[in-house]
């Protein structure tokens, strides 16, 4: 049949189909009236059968009930444009579109979940409880802090240096033309990882991820690094609170903590208004390079350092 000649009927409703490219189930045409807002795992419609499709076409009513109901409690906002966690508490129902648009999942569907740093885990939910994972990435940045003040400060000699020869030479607008150095810093891990498991008709998984944070290549910096890492670790622990309320209300928190990693830094307890977040005070890591550098002069004592880190820290 010719691209633009007469198209058969609706395979399902016997209507028009409009369009240069219409659906197609089993070879056969689909009005987009039919077609509607589908939304299943990817490639799944594709191997559907017409009766397939009908079974689906029948749950999508179904599911449309749960969205007239639906009445936003609360919003995750976990990228930047496209994923976006919509929970209604009091309905127990979670979308992941922002208008709605997507299939609404009932509480009671969700088997479990887990949000991980790269393939560590973060937070683990199931019927058992939500499970809070300490978290290694601050230790690990405030590790490569000797490293990137190393390079800030070969950086500034560098263009001080530069600096005075400009000057030397009668140059005024010697700021103007130094360009900063590019730094490759390995970031310490790349991406925060959403999935969860459903016992549902269509979907038995999804999941969703988020970029970590990364350093500025110009000019690198701990506290900057440690900041957007607690504000996108807020975001992970705001998620799975919203995860827990709607398919686990009242289950039980437990903290763990690993044999030589720090608990996450400012925990409080938890409750069900909001499970621990890794928090850590930046001003802290300031102090605790300036006590570093104090040891190493040898004005105090390792363990008079590693008291104060501690106390810092609050650990």
């Amino acid at each position: 049949m010719a691209l633009f000649g007469k198209k058969d009927p609706c395979a399902i409703c016997g209507g028009k189909v409009k369009g240069l490219l219409p659906w197609r189930i089993e070879g056969q045409y689909i009005c987009n009236d039919c077609y509607g807002n589908t939304d299943l795992p990817q490639d799944m419609v594709n191997h559907m059968t017409l009766e397939d499709f009908r079974g689906y076409m029948a749950f999508r009513e179904e599911n449309d009930l749960l969205r007239q109901q639906f009445c936003l409690t609360h919003q995750v906002d976990f990228g930047w444009l496209d994923d976006k966690f919509l929970f209604d508490f009091s309905n127990r129902l979670l979308c992941m579109d922002k208008h709605l648009n997507k299939t609404i999942f009932e509480g009671r569907q969700i088997r479990s979940f887990v949000i991980r740093e790269d393939s560590t885990p973060l937070f683990e939910g199931s019927a058992a409880g939500l499970v809070c994972y300490p978290s290694t990435i601050p230790d690990r940045v405030m590790a490569m802090a000797p490293q990137i003040n190393h390079m800030r400060m070969q950086e500034q000699m560098q263009r001080n240096a530069e600096r005075a020869m400009d000057m030397m030479d009668g140059k005024r607008d010697y700021d103007v033309h130094l360009d900063r150095p590019y730094r490759d810093l390995p970031e310490p891990f790349q991406k925060f990882v959403v999935e969860i498991y459903f016992d549902h008709p269509y979907w038995q998984f999804y999941t969703a991820d988020r970029k970590g944070p990364t350093f500025n290549n110009s000019m690198p910096d701990v506290n900057d690094y440690l900041r957007d890492y607690q504000n996108s670790a807020a975001i992970m622990g705001d998620l799975a609170r919203g995860l827990m309320e709607v398919a686990f209300p009242g289950a039980p928190i437990q903290q763990m903590a690993a044999a030589g990693v720090s608990p996450i830094i400012g925990a409080t307890a938890v409750t069900r208004q909001g499970v621990v977040t890794p928090h850590l005070n930046v001003d802290a890591v300031t102090e605790i390079q300036r006590f570093k550098t104090l040891m190493d002069q040898g004005i105090i004592t390792e363990e008079e350092f590693a008291a104060k880190k501690r106390q810092l820290l609050g650990i």
